[in-house]
């Protein structure tokens, strides 16, 4: 009978730890696909650690082991262990409070009664606490976390984020079959510890369930002591010793030789009970897959910094993976993005921005029959957010670094193919009269408007003020001595003879996508809202890039200023040189009598970029400003001529 017993215990109490597997897997199952035999061999050795060693540190085993092995990793491991083992106090409690009520136990059932109770009353309030108190204990997590070192804090980050996000989607749990497991899983166990009581009282050690249920949870906690002087077993036959230190050990034996089995047969089991069914997806707990990007999105998380944005973030992203940001610019954000399917870049943004990047969509969608433009693969619109994702090719890079990996003929080529498609696509087809009231606009919004910014910022004050500029090494006038560079008069009758007509509005060298294998180019990041919609708009944003070296500045880390001294390692390529003689090849033969007025456009289109780079890059803004009155003097020269 101890034999019969013994294994129907045996085969019970793995029947619930089968249960609490198909349990646990409910919470990861969310973020990823679980990995049976990797939880099984988890679950096995935590349980054998528990047998050895007090205060439960098997279960952090458990999370170790599994978290190790898991895409989340070992903080949402633990986060998930953390909540299998929240709800088994409640069981437990529930337990102990009803066989105090029956009268059965004695004292140590009564005392263990109490001290469940309590401590699932403790849970209940801190739960509570912790809704009520959020934000203050999310400072509070961010506060502890940074004691340590860059890698320990995002680590601490992360399990915070995976323990808060454990518990609240719980709603994304199918809570009847949540139920059902907790259900099956105690009822075995119970059954477990009732045949387990039968076999050690036919082996010479009478108990009842509520000892073994006391011998497991009670203040002996299941351990090693049992089995010592002075512990449950004490003075009990050899017997007993046997079926007990049996039940515990067998079943994790039998746990981990089952993940030994042939891939065929654990297969089978696995489709049997829906481990990952066809088609399942999974969120991402993180979206970005870089650390530095994981360590700045949850200092912002618990540091509660734009909470609307970070909602908004997880929102829309929480079904993708972030590789890498790309973002330059602009207030909205370009990422590399990869999803079960395809890799592709996800831009977007929000509030006004989101509305600005709407318009740049529609824009994209009402040209694509005129012009080769990046491929829109799903956009989405709602109120103060805007996001579409685009194609992503490796054979398709930036003129930037197209330019500067191969012969500068080929990328002329390729810029004589932009104009002259812009122009026969764009220009020609959409031109119309200029507008003296929106030139008027123009003058005063982008000219004037940003120049009073310049004199407004503190950071610039004491540049602006001198009547020239050394920058590095090279004497400059400032703008204070280019008035008349900026005079309305001047810039009307410019401006006045400009074409105009629907235009790109952001043509930088970067917006201009190369294919490596020489089949062809697009554009992409068009600009909208310009006011005076002039293609020369579109030769100034190639002169920025070509003639102000804008995208070596974004490149440059530091810049010194002293006085009227402005130094920063000014880089520039010979092949840039030799483009940008290209291009005013190509623009004096186009527009003999009119480049003075792409030239101003170049100037103005450092002026609109100012005020973001004090506002955004205030460490690197004199740079900028030195960029601005470097192109300011080279156009005040050409206007001599």
């Amino acid at each position: 009978m101890t034999l019969a017993f013994l294994l129907l215990a045996m085969v019970l109490v793995l029947a619930g730890h089968a249960f609490r597997l198909l349990r646990w897997e409910q919470f990861v199952r969310i973020y990823e696909r679980p990995q049976r035999g990797i939880m099984l061999r988890g679950l096995a050795g935590g349980y054998a650690i528990n047998t050895v060693l007090p205060l439960h540190l098997g279960d952090v085993f458990r999370a170790v082991f599994v978290g190790r092995r898991m895409k989340s990793g070992i903080g949402f491991a633990l986060a998930t262990v953390i909540m299998d083992r929240f709800l088994d106090v409640w069981f437990v409690a529930v337990g102990f409070g009803v066989f105090a009520l029956m009268g059965v136990g004695g004292a140590a059932a009564h005392a263990a009664a109490r001290y469940y109770l309590l401590f699932a009353v403790l849970l209940a309030v801190a739960l509570v606490v912790v809704v009520a108190l959020r934000d203050g204990i999310k400072r509070i997590c961010l506060a502890v976390c940074g004691l340590f070192n860059e890698t320990l804090k995002l680590d601490g980050m992360v399990f915070c984020w995976s323990l808060i996000n454990t518990f609240k989607d719980l709603r994304r749990i199918n809570l009847l079959r949540l139920a059902a497991n907790t259900v099956l899983m105690w009822a075995a166990y119970l059954g477990s510890y009732a045949a387990l009581a039968a076999a050690m009282t036919s082996a010479g050690r009478p108990m009842d369930l509520v000892e073994v249920f006391s011998l497991l949870f009670g203040q002996t906690a299941g351990d090693l002591r049992v089995f010592l002087p002075g512990g449950v077993l004490d003075g009990a036959p050899a017997a007993a010793y046997g079926v007990l230190l049996g039940w515990f050990l067998v079943p994790l034996a039998v746990m981990w030789l089952a993940t030994l089995l042939p891939a065929q047969v654990r297969g089978v089991v696995n489709q049997a009970t829906a481990a990952a069914p066809a088609g399942e997806s999974y969120l991402n707990l993180l979206p970005q897959a870089d650390p530095q990007d994981r360590a700045a999105f949850l200092s912002q998380y618990f540091g509660l910094q734009n909470k609307a944005w970070v909602d908004r973030f997880l929102q829309m992203n929480q079904d993708i993976t972030i590789l890498q940001d790309y973002s330059a610019g602009s207030n909205a954000t370009t990422m590399l993005c990869m999803d079960k399917n395809r890799t592709f870049y996800r831009k977007y943004a929000f509030g006004a921005d989101g509305e600005k990047l709407a318009e740049q969509l529609h824009w994209l969608r009402a040209q694509q029959d005129r012009l080769p433009l990046c491929e829109i693969l799903r956009t989405g619109e709602e109120a103060g957010c805007c996001w579409y994702d685009m194609t992503y090719d490796p054979q398709a890079v930036g003129m930037f670094r197209y330019l500067h990996s191969n012969p500068v003929e080929k990328s002329a080529a390729v810029l004589h193919q932009v104009l002259d498609t812009l122009e026969e696509k764009l220009y020609r087809p959409t031109a119309v009269a200029a507008d003296p009231e929106k030139i008027e606009q123009y003058i005063a919004k982008k000219v004037d408007g940003n120049l009073q910014k310049l004199h407004e910022a503190r950071t610039l004050h004491e540049l602006m003020a001198a009547p020239t500029l050394w920058i590095n090494g090279k004497e400059y006038k400032n703008l204070n001595q280019l008035g008349w560079l900026f005079a309305h008069e001047r810039l009307r009758e410019l401006f006045a003879a400009d074409p105009v007509g629907t235009i790109h509005g952001d043509l930088t060298i970067e917006n201009i996508i190369c294919r490596t294998d020489d089949k062809g180019w697009y554009l992409i990041d068009p600009n909208t809202g310009n006011l005076h919609e002039s293609p020369f708009l579109d030769y100034g944003k190639l002169l920025q890039s070509l003639h102000g070296g804008y995208e070596f500045m974004m490149m440059t880390p530091r810049v010194t200023v002293q006085g009227n001294h402005i130094d920063f390692a000014l880089t520039r390529s010979a092949a840039y040189d030799a483009l940008f003689a290209d291009l005013m090849a190509n623009l004096e033969r186009r527009y003999p009598d009119q480049v003075d007025s792409i030239l101003m456009h170049e100037v103005v289109h450092w002026l609109r970029l100012m005020p973001y780079k004090l506002s955004r890059d205030r460490k690197r803004a004199p740079m900028f400003y030195a960029g601005l009155v470097m192109v300011a003097n080279d156009a005040a020269d050409h206007a001599r001529r």
